[in-house]
């Protein structure tokens, strides 16, 4: 399991009770299930199904191939490196033959026309620089996919969680809204009622009747969003339950220090992919530059003459040495041609910091005042609750005004509807947080560990 040490601060605890006290306040009228928040079990249940669906999805299974195939590569450059064993045969028909000297004519004409010649040849390098260098290039490659394969994971794992999110805050807000056009209906009933008996006029009704329309637009937009959200829900986890309550993280693993979050950003995989891809760079420049160095090796070889006549054979050792005087210009271009690369990999790199650290910096800012939003929206919850009910009292007696009562609602849900969109998105942001640190899937894993130690199922890290 890779590292998860991060500052522990009093920021994101407090703003925990502060959900906490949230969670108290609304419960029991925006979730009649009992929470808004997954229990011990079924958060544990969520995080089995990350793994399962992970280690299926598609884009998982290519992480883990472009990492098998870099690891093949290097193999088989290392190879280059041990003795090189290789076995010859040539086959030859003589057509035609005319020798000057008596001694050569009377030799080679005692010789089959048909003769078959083999070589077996040993090989061992000795010195070469380029495969030095192309094997640690190869090595930084596979270092480069390993990081993208974990990235690419991370990634899954972060729009899985999101998926969740949305599903649970979408599935919520339509609860809300049904309740509202009951309230509507209600209230529409009462006005019809009234004007049967001569008490309000019909404009009334009509008014009523068209608050009523509204909220059954708005319930038909809302579903449209839930299915929307499931669907993609279904896709990146077949065969779950779609989220009907929203998944929290641990403050404990948390941090709203500036300073400490670009520190800790470099744990961020796609930056070590980065470095990786500079460092391959850079060993690809310096293998170019051994192209200009010579190249030695050994050699053992055995010839033998006419496999199917005498056993005449030659057996021989030596030293290659291969030296390139002139190429054309071949050599320095590729020189070049490597040291742009590095330099692109360099400015990618550059382009990459930037975008995390706008993104480190947009996390901070989401986070910042997290809690005087909660609190303040917690507080306009209750007191349209509390102003909501009272006209309702009201109306009852004919105190209160069909619009007033209308408004009411209106100003009801929505701030019901707010505060569980700014709840999701604090959530959502603490996801984004430990994705940008590297630390998602380790998050899950260490969570898990603690939680239930039995279950198995880790995410790949």
């Amino acid at each position: 399991m890779g590292r998860i040490n991060m500052n522990i601060l009093s920021r994101p605890v407090l703003l925990y009770f502060a959900l906490l006290g949230f969670h108290h306040a609304v419960n029991a009228e925006l979730a009649p299930n009992g929470s808004l928040i997954m229990d011990e079990q079924e958060q544990i249940s969520f995080v089995l199904a990350l793994s399962d669906a992970i280690q299926d999805h598609p884009i998982a299974l290519e992480a883990y191939s472009l990492v098998a195939e870099s690891q093949a590569m290097l193999d088989a450059i290392r190879s280059n490196q041990k003795p090189q064993i290789k076995l010859q045969t040539n086959t030859r028909n003589s057509l035609e033959q005319r020798f000057e000297n008596p001694l050569s004519a009377l030799t080679e004409s005692s010789r089959d026309k048909h003769r078959s010649d083999g070589s077996l040849i040993i090989q061992q390098s000795i010195f070469d620089q380029s495969i030095k260098k192309e094997i640690a290039k190869q090595e930084k490659i596979k270092q480069a996919d390993l990081s993208g394969k974990q990235q690419k994971i991370t990634e899954l794992t972060l729009q899985m969680a999101l998926s969740c999110q949305n599903t649970a805050v979408f599935h919520m807000v339509g609860n809300l809204i049904g309740d509202s056009i009951k309230s509507h209906h209600e209230i529409s009933e009462r006005i019809r009622m009234r004007v049967e008996s001569g008490r309000a006029v019909s404009a009334e009704l009509s008014r009523a009747n068209a608050r009523l329309a509204e909220a059954e637009a708005k319930a038909m937009a809302m579903d449209l969003n839930l299915r929307t959200a499931t669907a993609e829900f279904n896709q990146l986890l077949p065969g779950s339950l779609p989220c009907k309550k929203l998944f929290p993280i641990d403050p404990d693993y948390l941090v709203t220090d500036r300073e400490t979050l670009l520190i800790e950003m470099q744990n961020n995989f796609s930056l070590q992919q980065a470095d990786n891809l500079i460092a391959a760079a850079e060993h690809e420049l310096a293998r170019a530059k051994a192209g200009l160095m010579p190249k030695i090796s050994a050699e053992l070889r055995g010839d033998r003459y006419d496999l199917s006549g005498d056993r005449n054979y030659d057996i021989y050792a030596g030293v290659n040495f291969d030296f390139d005087l002139y190429t054309g210009g071949r050599k320095s271009s590729m020189i070049r041609v490597a040291k742009e690369q590095m330099n692109a990999a360099v400015f990618r790199k550059d382009i990459l910091v930037k975008e995390l650290t706008a993104q480190v910096e947009a996390n901070i800012a989401e986070l910042d005042n997290s809690e005087a939003r909660i609190r303040a929206f917690t507080s306009a919850y209750g007191a349209y609750t509390e102003s909501k009910n009272k006209l309702r009292l009201q109306f009852e007696s004919a105190n209160v005004s069909l619009l007033e009562l209308l408004q009411a609602e209106r100003d009801h849900l929505e701030s019901a509807e707010l505060l569980l969109m700014n709840h999701k998105s604090i959530l959502s942001a603490h996801l984004k947080q430990l994705f940008l640190l590297g630390q998602l899937n380790n998050y899950f894993n260490a969570w898990t560990a603690n939680h239930s130690p039995d279950q198995g199922g880790s995410l790949e890290q």
